[in-house]
């Protein structure tokens, strides 16, 4: 919470700060009470963070991930703190909610009127009303513009009793959003109330989805599998174990991979997250397994990713490697065989761009420059220069 700010809300499900998301132009206003308000630069909130990617490609991907988790955090926090009265309030306590804050009205996205009615029982979080309609038959697996659900409508804000209600009646967690539905802070397309629900702060909602008919296999935006959103989420270690866990309980499989092939097991090294390394190997994952098209396991991937850790880090990424002695493993060996590789893929990768070089001068019938090569690895060291420094920003 931003200095000067109180906590004035209450909720029945954990909180962490009262903040309030949405976007102002080109930054990203968070409101807590009347008497602070702070604007943060786009991403400026991230800097904190470091990864380790093995590809530009992968960064970006994960960046923009992450990106959006946070927005998934502030999404459903609640929206009770003090800020300008736009309108009068629906529910008590609450001045504006998200649907408000965005602009979602009911009929924008709904022609059946029986589910406007619904969606704006829901958003006034008018339970009796809500059961009546349900009562009289309305869908509560309707689909709006977008891919909207009245279950969607419904998480937005932190109001457990009414989404309790329509997954108890049925209401469909894995139905994917086909737009950004005009908030892309937010909502990415292929996002869905579970793959949601599994990013955010609160444990309700995803507990909730799971029991209800969540898919703890379900793939979301850019093709990433629920555990490894789970896996690059900004929330506790702790809760990251505890969905993991309860993922793979009901029938996740902790070997899906996403995108580019990678496994959860692998990406917890990408995202520096040893001390659920630690606690997959303790659960019985197997680190000697090498993902396809891949020369290092998860031992060499921890090993090449432990580089300049902060405190908190290192202290998690020593137990890690203490397991790895314990168990037999002759890390320093290990080592020299991953720098080794590691330095093969540089090379491999600038011979590519030399390559690429030479091709786009034949295309264009001119003769390769015989200075090329030593051009060609100038740019390609600026080049990684620059993406070093778009990651540390």
């Amino acid at each position: 919470m931003p200095p000067g700010c109180s906590d004035k809300s209450d909720t029945t499900w954990p909180r962490a700060s009262y903040l309030n998301g949405h976007r102002v132009g080109g930054t990203v206003r968070y409101t807590t009470n009347t008497a602070c308000s702070s604007t943060l630069p786009r991403g400026g909130i991230f800097t904190g963070m470091s990864f380790k990617m093995q590809t530009k490609q992968r960064h970006e991907s994960s960046r923009a991930s992450f990106l959006r988790c946070i927005c998934v955090v502030f999404l459903i926090l609640p929206l009770s703190g003090c800020m300008e009265d736009f309108t009068m309030p629906k529910i008590p306590g609450v001045k504006r909610t998200f649907h408000q804050a965005v602009g979602w009205k009911a009929k924008d996205f709904f022609n059946d009127s029986a589910v406007v009615e619904l969606c704006d029982a829901i958003e006034a979080n008018d339970i009796a009303k809500m059961k009546q309609l349900i009562a009289e038959g309305v869908d509560v697996n309707a689909v709006g513009d977008g891919g909207v659900t009245p279950l969607l409508w419904a998480f937005v804000d932190n109001q457990p009793e009414r989404f309790q209600l329509l997954l108890e009646h049925g209401a469909d967690p894995n139905i994917k959003t086909t737009t950004r539905l005009n908030a892309p802070n937010a909502f990415a397309v292929g996002d869905s109330v579970t793959t949601l629900a599994a990013q955010s702060y609160f444990v309700g909602p995803y507990e909730a989805v799971l029991q209800h008919g969540g898919d703890p296999s379900i793939v979301g935006p850019h093709k990433q599998p629920l555990l490894h959103m789970i896996v690059s989420a900004p929330i506790s270690q702790e809760l990251k174990k505890k969905r993991i866990l309860m993922a793979v309980e009901y029938g996740a499989d902790i070997n899906q991979k996403n995108s580019m092939g990678t496994i959860a097991r692998t990406a917890v090294a990408a995202f520096q997250q040893w001390e659920i390394a630690l606690w997959l190997l303790q659960q019985g994952v197997d680190p000697n397994y090498y993902p396809p098209g891949e020369s290092i396991n998860m031992v060499g991937s921890a090993l090449m990713h432990g580089e300049r850790l902060t405190p908190s880090r290192k202290e998690a990424y020593e137990k890690l490697l203490q397991w790895f002695r314990d168990e037999g493993y002759d890390l320093e060996s290990i080592r020299k065989s991953s720098q080794q590789l590691r330095e093969i893929r540089v090379i491999s990768s600038k011979t590519r761009f030399i390559q690429r070089k030479i091709r786009e001068q034949v295309r264009q019938g001119l003769r390769p420059d015989p200075k090329l090569d030593a051009e060609a690895q100038d740019e390609w060291y600026a080049e990684r220069r620059r993406a070093r420094q778009g990651q540390a920003e």
